[in-house]
């Protein structure tokens, strides 16, 4: 797995951003926008490539690209920042040992990376923006709404089946969901005893849950609401509806 060496201010969250993505495919270390601890960093990792954000970087930073130029003049360097600021350094460039981004986006990052290793940059970003999706664990007994659901959900979301309450903390606990819809009339432990012990674990309780429900009277629909679940829906429900719902359940939570 080849080596990146991810240099930045950390006051901003734009190294750390960086790294959350590339290390899904890369050996990745974080270091700090500091000449001495850069240098330290070259011959203590041994980096296959430096990525740099100089956004961030003032006259002071120069120290940093002569450490890398002494350290290994072939070391390919990817910067990302304004124009602005590649200018200030701008006789490092003249090399071709460091390229700049401009317009700084993971997959202009990605394909910079790529470029240089000789490597598919499509298979990567794939794989990068399945990552990304939101997980959402769907808890039926029923397996052809379960079938359904995944097909109405699986191109915006990472869909996870579970057929019961046992199957549905199992998977919790593989992979967080950032949503859990669960029927309310299942066999055995049932929609509600379900919720309780979702709401149990501390590191679940948060997690928004919508009920499904067969039934639609007054009375059980009542019933449903009283455990305050993030929202329900009556089966089968319309594809737009329950996207909708979700959608809007994600936006309150990146407001609050």
């Amino acid at each position: 797995m080849r080596k990146l060496l991810i240099v930045g201010d950390f006051s901003s969250d734009s190294p750390s951003d960086v790294n959350s993505f590339l290390s899904q495919h890369f050996h990745t270390q974080l270091c700090t926008s500091s000449g001495k601890i850069v240098k330290s960093m070259l011959k203590l990792f041994g980096p296959d490539m430096v990525i740099m954000d100089i956004d961030g970087f003032d006259i002071s930073h120069e120290e940093i690209f002569e450490a890398i130029s002494e350290y290994n003049p072939q070391l390919p360097v990817l910067t990302y920042g304004k124009e602005l600021k590649k200018q200030m350094f701008i006789s490092y460039y003249y090399s071709g040992q460091f390229k700049n981004i401009e317009q700084v986006s993971r997959e202009l990052i990605i394909r910079g990376i790529c470029k240089e290793f000789g490597m598919n940059a499509d298979a990567i970003l794939n794989a990068v923006v399945e990552t990304d999706k939101r997980h959402i664990i769907v808890v039926d007994d029923n397996p052809v709404l379960l079938r359904n659901m995944r097909n109405m959900l699986q191109d915006k979301y990472r869909v996870t089946l579970a057929t019961s309450a046992a199957q549905c903390m199992k998977a919790m606990g593989q992979d967080r969901p950032d949503l859990i819809i669960l029927d309310y009339e299942m066999p055995v432990v049932d929609g509600r005893q379900t919720l309780e012990m979702i709401r149990s674990e501390e590191d679940y309780k948060d997690v928004p849950v919508i009920f499904l429900t067969g039934i639609a009277d007054k009375e059980h629909v009542d019933a449903v609401l009283d455990l305050k679940p993030a929202g329900y829906f009556v089966k089968p429900p319309m594809q737009t509806k329950i996207i909708n719902a979700i959608e809007n359940i994600f936006l309150k939570q990146a407001e609050q």
